[in-house]
């Protein structure tokens, strides 16, 4: 043998004894595209720490790891086709079972395909010599290692997993566009889908959500929620990559020069640029109203003033059949002055519910007859809610003060007093009330969100409050 090739078959056995325990030394070996292998700053960290997951699972703990990259900057290549494939080699010994996930079928079949593809390759077999895909075991949702009891399986979230385990849990983007991360109704069920991926876990596993951020109720956001109020909620470990650093430089410079990032800034605008780049999701329209400066405080701290129960309505048939019905809402609330003549907001109680109008109408009645006979209501009376209106006033008649709501203008209009108090932060609302993470929602996305309907009902509020002679303003 030459010297040249024994400095080849040296160079190609060291390659493969590092590509057997880095990841990232695996990847280079095996890549699979017609075009080089790039690497930034985050595909080491990522893959360092992948490495160090590895290594703890196999003395026996878990990792949770939770990585915000932004759109095509490699991370499903990373954990979606060659991890899989690298795990598979690392851990045969102990027949890991593996579930691939994301947004839907095809995505995860796809991710499959190209992870059967790296095993398949010349490269992964000089690596990992006798690791393959089992005959008779390899369909597009399920198959096995040779000689091992694990299985790979591939679904999209909320798809079937009845009796399925895993080692290695990869959860691969949870939305593909705007449309989906507007609706309610599918965040809830990717939410519902991943809790059910998450059961299927061994007691010792590796756990791995990596997605571009699409909303600020997405899987990550309510995962982030159920972490910061449930101390034994599995604690995930983020790892967040912005495209634009701190020094104003940007992530990915190996791949993309400025140019390209400041163009899809450009296109994207601020608030999906914040998200889709940026890796922080922002409320959909937001910037309205100043929900950071709403002040969380003690029931028993609140001034003693006269409050009014003020009612937002839904119920017509348009309403009920969007993915998301809108809400009834009521909100308990004052207006008082202080010295200098500055409004504050008092929020005592919201009532809210997405009911029909019989279930809505027992809801408001019970609401009145927990105020208390001092609590004027107002109930929104127009188009289809005059006969609401008419009917409580008779059934709350000669117990409560009912008033007519026929506010005019638009939304936009009718919420526009409300504005000035948010901003000087003088809104108050009971701490830890189990209505103020939709209430919040609401006002943070106004006047563009899914939902609106506290802001009217605030509205609503205001405006009674504020009426001569009727209205019940305290100065303070």
């Amino acid at each position: 043998m030459s010297k040249k090739k024994l400095l080849l078959k040296l160079a190609k056995e060291k390659r493969n004894r590092q590509a057997r325990t880095s990841f990232l030394a695996f990847m280079q070996a095996v890549w699979w595209k017609p075009w080089p292998f790039l690497v930034g700053l985050h595909t080491v960290i990522i893959a360092n720490r992948i490495d160090q997951a590895i290594e703890d699972y196999l003395a026996g703990i878990s990792t949770c790891l939770d990585l915000e990259v932004p759109f095509r900057h490699g991370k499903s290549d990373l954990v979606s086709r060659a991890l899989v494939p690298y795990f598979l080699g690392r851990c045969k010994q102990v027949h890991p079972d593996v579930i691939l996930s994301g947004y839907g079928d095809s995505l995860v079949k796809g991710f499959s395909k190209n992870a059967k593809e790296i095993i398949s390759s010349l490269a992964y077999k000089e690596i990992f010599p006798g690791v393959k895909i089992a005959k008779g075991a390899d369909t597009a949702a399920e198959w096995q290692i040779e000689d091992s009891t694990g299985l790979v399986t591939v679904a999209g979230l909320g798809g079937s997993l009845t009796g399925k385990g895993a080692g290695l849990l990869v959860v691969d983007d949870f939305c593909k566009n705007r449309a989906e991360a507007r609706s309610e109704a599918f965040r809830r069920r990717q939410w519902e889908g991943f809790g059910d991926a998450f059961m299927r876990v061994a007691p010792v596993s590796i756990t791995i959500l990596c997605a571009t951020s699409w909303h600020v109720d997405d899987v990550r956001g309510r995962l982030r929620e159920k972490m910061g109020k449930d101390e034994d909620f599995p604690a995930f470990e983020s790892l967040r990559f912005p495209a634009k650093k701190a020094d104003g430089s940007f992530l990915f410079p190996e791949r993309f020069p400025a140019e390209w990032y400041l163009k899809h800034y450009a296109m994207l605008g601020p608030a999906w640029a914040s998200a889709l780049l940026d890796c922080n999701a922002l409320p959909d329209s937001g910037n309205r109203f100043n929900v950071e400066g709403v002040q969380e405080e003690d029931l028993a701290d609140y001034p003693e003033i006269h409050y009014r129960r003020s009612w937002d309505l839904a119920s017509s048939k348009k309403e009920r059949d969007k993915d998301s019905p809108d809400f009834t809402w009521g909100t308990l609330g004052a207006v008082t002055k202080d010295s200098n003549g500055i409004e504050h907001l008092w929020i005592k109680d919201c009532v809210a519910g997405q009911w029909e109008a019989p279930e809505r109408d027992q809801h408001i009645i019970n609401a009145t007859e927990k105020d208390g006979k001092g609590v004027p209501v107002d109930v929104e009376s127009f188009g289809p809610y005059k006969d609401a209106y008419t009917t409580l006033k008779k059934v709350l008649l000669g117990k409560r003060i009912v008033t007519r709501s026929q506010l005019p203008g638009d939304k936009s209009v009718k919420c526009q007093p409300l504005e000035p108090i948010f901003e000087m932060g003088n809104v108050h609302v009971p701490k830890g009330a189990p209505w103020l993470k939709e209430w919040k929602l609401h006002f943070q996305t106004f006047p563009l969100g899914v939902h609106d309907d506290a802001c009217d009902s605030l509205a609503i509020c205001y405006h009674a409050c504020m009426k001569p002679k009727t209205g019940l303003v305290t100065t303070m």
